[in-house]
């Protein structure tokens, strides 16, 4: 027991309930940084193949209106193409094909180029 002038007698019940509202707050922190991070991770990692490469490997144009206008502007679409420097995302905004052989390969035989467009499980930062 501690004695406080202000608040008179201190026991041990409420130290207890105070260091254990402390602990609970540095959890509740700590599980909220680790969250945020999580998220943070989560979307770099999923920049992997866009929609556009995906549907140009099935023989299709990509069919969402976020594409259609970015690429009638010969933009990559900010919001499915989130890597800049895909060669494959590059092309298809341009209106073109891509020029590297192990994707004119790939798309020969319908599938992705995995050299140049990493699956989405993956993708490294």
């Amino acid at each position: 027991m501690r004695n406080h002038p202000a608040r008179g007698i201190v026991g041990a019940e409420e130290c207890d309930q105070k260091t254990f509202l402390k602990k609970k707050m540095n959890l509740s922190k700590t599980f909220a940084g680790f969250a945020f991070a999580v998220m943070v991770g989560a979307s770099t990692a999923l920049a992997g193949q866009s929609c556009c490469v995906k549907a140009k490997a099935k023989g299709k144009t990509c069919d969402h209106e976020c594409c259609i206008k970015a690429h009638s502007e010969h933009k990559l679409c900010e919001k499915c193409q989130k890597d800049a420097n895909n060669c494959c995302d590059k092309a298809i905004a341009q209106g073109k094909e891509c020029t590297h052989a192990c994707c004119k390969e790939a798309l020969k035989e319908h599938r992705i180029c995995e050299k140049c467009n990493k699956p989405d499980e993956k993708r490294e930062k």
